[in-house]
């Protein structure tokens, strides 16, 4: 069963890398859009996210990365397109931690989803333009997996400065599950729950409408769909769910902070290590 906070690290991990592009691609990718996040995205931030590179953060290390693979490519007579200005954006990444929480994504999208939802597609569609413009000699030299310069260029700036992010990855997961099973969140759900029967919805909670087997057979949401994902956002604003799932999860990965406070900040430090490394590239130009 797919959680959707899991979603949020892999769209952003596709966000930051782009796909490949095939040698025929046209000169303009354009990704699909998204609703514009509201003000209750863009403030669903949690304790761990401190510790885990945001969409901005990502940037600033591709950035950097841009940069030393040139450097590379040039020594090897390529050459390399540095992408120029990687905008700030809001931090989305819990966007669908609790599946769909927005009135505009339930009416446009359904419970589907894309990359769009979570940050701009603009780098990504730029870095895919890149590819496809390149002939096959360069393209290998800048993305062979084993050592081509744009993962040399990653090597350079991780080294010395990475943690394994196993634990926190689990916890995240973790603290999820238990507020969604806690005391605290039950009255809530049962809200919830009541509320979307009255409807004429039946589920045992939000996962279950939005992994409703019915949606997965249409690459374009039916009206049903819609309409189900709409009083799904209803139903959670009417119980709360949202505040009532972000406080508890706050307070336990709050706890988990502290009990592994060491390893936290050991995360933290390698963060900033990592971060480091990228602005003195940036900086050296």
């Amino acid at each position: 069963m797919i959680r959707y906070w899991l979603v949020g690290t892999v769209a952003l991990v596709m966000l930051a890398t782009g796909c490949a592009a095939s040698p025929g691609a046209t000169s303009k990718t354009v990704l699909a859009a998204a609703p514009e996040p509201t003000k209750e995205v863009r403030n669903l931030l949690l304790p761990y996210d401190h510790y885990q590179l945001s969409v901005n953060e990502i940037y600033l290390i591709e950035s950097a990365k841009d940069l030393l693979t040139r450097d590379c490519m040039r020594k090897q007579g390529y050459d390399w397109e540095v992408i120029g200005d990687r905008k700030q954006y809001p931090d989305l990444r819990n966007r669908r931690r609790y599946a769909v929480i927005e009135m505009p994504v339930a009416t446009e999208m359904g419970y589907k989803s894309n990359a769009r939802l979570l940050g701009s597609t603009e780098v990504t569609a730029q870095k895919m333009d890149r590819e496809a413009r390149m002939s096959p000699a360069a393209r290998k030299a800048a993305t062979d997996p084993t050592d081509g310069c744009y993962k040399l260029a990653g090597d350079e700036l991780a080294r010395g400065n990475a943690e394994n992010e196993d634990l926190v990855s689990r916890l995240n997961f973790e603290s999820l599950e238990e507020a969604r099973k806690s005391s605290r969140v039950a009255p809530a759900l049962r809200s919830w729950v009541q509320c979307m029967a009255d409807k004429g919805h039946k589920y045992k909670d939000f996962y279950a409408a939005a992994e409703d087997p019915r949606w997965a057979t249409a690459k374009e949401p039916s009206d049903t769909e819609k309409e189900t994902a709409e009083a799904d956002v209803t139903c959670k604003q009417q119980a709360g769910l949202v505040k009532v799932l972000t406080e508890t999860e706050t307070s336990i990965q709050e706890r988990e902070i502290r009990e592994h406070k060491a390893y936290f900040e050991r995360l933290a430090s390698a963060k900033e290590r990592h971060l480091a490394a990228a602005r003195a590239v940036i900086d050296r130009g």
